[in-house]
């Protein structure tokens, strides 16, 4: 992949947490008409041994990342973005396990 230096735009960085505790998919950001959300920052803990991942809608955008207990994952501010939604669709995070977890995301809409 090639990646070209643009120069800067001016675009809202904005930031965001969920504490989902149920197994399966618990909304983080709302879709938006006719856009897309770009992840450009995570950081997630769970307390107990689970399976983590996020959704475009009901689709897998990134990996399922496997946590032990008390395990976390943090993706560092990335200009470029991690992954994006598709347009219109609500980004999503996805629990293996019902357990208390913390997720906060930086993003941008697109």
């Amino acid at each position: 992949m090639n990646v070209t230096a643009t120069p800067p735009k001016n675009q809202s960085v904005y930031s965001i947490f969920v504490n989902p505790s149920t197994l399966g998919a618990t909304s983080v950001v709302a879709a938006k008409t006719g856009m897309s959300i770009r992840v450009l920052g995570l950081a997630l803990v769970s307390t107990a041994v689970n399976s983590v991942k996020l959704l475009s809608a009901s689709t897998d955008i990134t990996a399922t990342f496997p946590l032990g207990a008390n395990g976390g994952l943090v993706l560092p501010f990335n200009e470029h973005g991690w992954c994006q939604t598709a347009v219109g669709e609500a980004l999503q995070v996805n629990l293996s396990a019902s357990t208390a977890t913390g997720v906060h995301v930086l993003y941008i809409v697109l």
